[in-house]
């Protein structure tokens, strides 16, 4: 746990170091998101399964999220049509499926129907992105790739009776730490759009419980729920004396 976070700490003390130079400048941004998975359960037994689920795809409609979206970033360029950035970004990202109810505290099951189960993690992360293009114009296609913390997982359940709620602080239940690959394009006055894939599956196949009737429970060793998502977002770009958009110079935020 040590180790990443002094990896960040270094980036952040060299971050601001090199931004004084004109190659380097600062953005930020937020970001809107349209989730997707690939869940589904498939064992070598039906019985394996948790809540008498059955082999096959569980998920369910996009997700859209905004919220807590935000991200700042430094790039350099080496000229105006290469360039590379990196910074720290905060995302809410999950899945929805639909399928079968889990055991109540009394051991029973209010309902044999499949039903809709939210899960979702708050993830802080570090990219690395290369980019070509002409930044002159903000007109730029640009790749890279990520590694994320889940540091806050939540679950819903919709019950006939009502929401069940889980939530927890660097749970068990989720894989501590995600890599990512992405691409986008970034359009002239700064508005970008990103596809970004997971490499591995949000939920922790090692993860088990005792449930209600006392019975060791594995909920997530058969379950594939790599994640995958749409978004847009805007850079803005600051300065504290004047904000640069090309060679024009002006004293106002600039929208990458």
């Amino acid at each position: 746990m040590r180790k990443p976070i002094l990896i960040i700490v270094l980036f952040f003390a060299l971050a601001n170091v090199l931004e004084a130079q004109t190659k380097f400048y600062n953005t930020t941004s937020g970001e809107l998101i349209f989730g997707f998975s690939n869940a589904e359960y498939q064992a070598p037994k039906m019985s394996d399964l948790p809540n008498n689920n059955s082999n096959g795809n569980i998920a369910e409609a996009a997700r859209f999220t905004l919220w807590f979206h935000f991200g700042t970033y430094w790039h350099y360029n080496f000229n105006n049509t290469i360039g590379i950035y990196s910074g720290i970004a905060n995302r809410n990202i999950g899945f929805v499926t639909m399928e079968k109810a889990s055991l109540g505290s009394n051991g029973k099951v209010e309902t044999t129907d499949n039903v809709k189960w939210k899960r979702r993690a708050y993830a802080i992360g570090v990219p690395l992105v290369l980019k070509l293009g002409s930044f002159e114009d903000d007109y730029y296609f640009f790749l890279g790739a990520q590694y994320e913390l889940l540091y806050h997982y939540k679950e819903k359940e919709f019950l006939p009776s009502g929401k069940r709620k889980y939530s927890s602080w660097f749970s068990n239940r989720v894989n501590r730490f995600l890599p990512s690959v992405f691409v986008g394009f970034t359009f002239p006055k700064g508005t970008s759009l990103k596809f970004t894939y997971y490499l591995n599956d949000m939920m922790n196949k090692e993860y088990s419980y005792n449930n209600a009737l006392g019975k060791v429970v594995s909920p997530y060793k058969y379950l594939s729920s790599r994640l995958f998502y749409f978004s847009v977002f805007q850079m803005v770009r600051w300065d504290n004396t004047t904000l640069k958009k090309g060679s024009v110079e002006r004293k106002q935020l600039t929208l990458l």
